[in-house]
């Protein structure tokens, strides 16, 4: 076992213990980073349709992972893809188009008339099982893309989102519009006639905690949705979709920058949630002091600052915009100062109510009286402290409630910030 360890040391190019705590301390990071991205952020099992149970393009209803027919009859959907084995977009028999996202995308026929109107070529609805169930007396926001096809013969009003349980594994026939359920949420912009670009269908509902499946489609009668003819009519006039990036998030989701971290220059760290689809479109990073300027729209991302860096996310699910932010301290001393930010810095209490006690355990944070600086979570300076000791009551009574960071510098050019709550 000794050899092996020494073995594993000289191959990685670690000698001594400073460097296996960095390893150890990288590591510890990492499992902690995606533990806390982990969580369940969008409830719909392959919402983009990228993981498929088959290579080929004979088992269309099947190939892909978690949506199926509802029904006994298979009446759902179409695979297309730009894989040529699987669908050959975007010049597929529909039309052109490309995939919003990855290299799938569905295709389902939302309303269907006339003589050609068969079982297998009628009205059907993908069905999602969800990774979940709903959470009771939960508020979320409900979302998925549609584009007409080119071939369209007509353009209708009528998308839905329903959202069920077991009851919906009794349905065994559906190839025509199931009038008898109310989908929570409903496109109420009109006929949609594009059959260029992706455009949304989203809303918002409250969960009753049973909802363990996702249906998508049509829940009007025919004489009931609005249509627009985009096509020479014939005998069969059908509305075909193509179905992309479908998503259910919890309205009331906290935004989520990350814990602070440390970075040894050079080095890149990841802040925020794993990216998925949904919350990606959901959030945008800017760098204080910029917050004008994005710097990417996606739930998580890896960044490589130079100096000591404050990043902050805004999250808007469904017009419900929360802010977090995270700090990614630097410095050239590398991971090994980590003990100086637990263990020789406490500010206390926190949250705090009417003032913060500073206490600065090591000599190398205090040399000389110094300025601090309080700063609200745009980065704006609120109070600037003159630091006269190592430990000195700061009263932050006039501040309004909700957090802020405290900026620390040193003349030796050793900086970092702290995250306080002022109640």
């Amino acid at each position: 076992m000794k050899k092996q360890l020494k073995n594993w040391l000289f191959q990685n190019n670690i000698f001594n213990y400073t460097k296996i705590c960095k390893q150890i301390l990288l590591l510890v990071g990492f499992l902690l980073s995606f533990n806390s991205k982990s969580q369940i952020v969008n409830y719909v099992s392959n919402p983009s349709f990228e993981s498929l149970s088959s290579t080929t393009a004979s088992t269309l209803y099947d190939a892909v992972s978690y949506w199926q027919p509802i029904d006994t009859n298979g009446v759902a959907y179409f695979l297309v893809s730009t894989d040529p084995g699987l669908g050959n977009a975007p010049y597929c028999s529909y039309g052109f188009q490309y995939p919003r996202t990855g290299k799938v995308y569905i295709l389902a026929t939302f309303l269907c008339t006339g003589p050609a109107c068969s079982p297998l070529n009628a009205v059907g609805y993908p069905r999602n099982r969800l990774k979940e169930f709903l959470k009771p007396n939960t508020a979320y926001c409900a979302k998925y893309y549609i584009n007409n096809t080119n071939n369209n013969k007509i353009a209708i009003d009528s998308y839905g989102m329903y959202f069920g349980g077991s009851s919906l594994d009794t349905i065994i026939y559906s190839s025509t519009p199931l009038t008898y359920l109310t989908p929570q949420v409903q496109n109420n912009t009109g006929v949609i006639t594009d059959t260029l670009n992706w455009v949304p269908i989203t809303g918002t509902f409250t969960a009753i905690g049973t909802e363990k499946y996702l249906l998508l489609g049509n829940f009007k009668s025919t004489a009931n949705t609005n249509t627009i003819q985009l096509n020479m009519p014939s005998s069969t006039m059908g509305a075909d979709v193509y179905i992309d990036d479908v998503s259910i998030i919890e309205l009331n989701l906290p935004a989520y920058a990350g814990p602070d971290l440390w970075c040894i220059p050079g080095d890149s760290v990841f802040i925020g949630r794993q990216p998925d689809i949904g919350i990606d479109e959901d959030c945008m990073w800017y760098k204080l002091p910029n917050t004008t300027t994005a710097i990417d729209t996606v739930a998580g991302l890896w960044v490589k600052p130079t100096t000591t860096t404050t990043y902050i996310v805004k999250q808007d699910i469904c017009g419900m915009i929360k802010w977090d932010t995270v700090i990614v301290n630097q410095s050239a001393t590398g991971i090994n100062e980590v003990g100086v930010i637990n263990y020789e810095l406490y500010v206390y209490p926190n949250p705090a109510k009417e003032e913060i006690q500073i206490d600065l355990k090591s000599d190398k944070l205090f040399t000389k009286p110094q300025e601090i600086k309080l700063l609200d979570l745009l980065g704006r300076e609120v109070k600037s402290i003159l630091l006269l000791n190592k430990k000195q009551k700061i009263n932050i009574s006039e501040l309004k409630s909700g957090c802020y960071y405290l900026q620390f510098k040193n003349e030796n050019d050793f900086s970092l910030m702290k995250k306080i709550i002022k109640n």
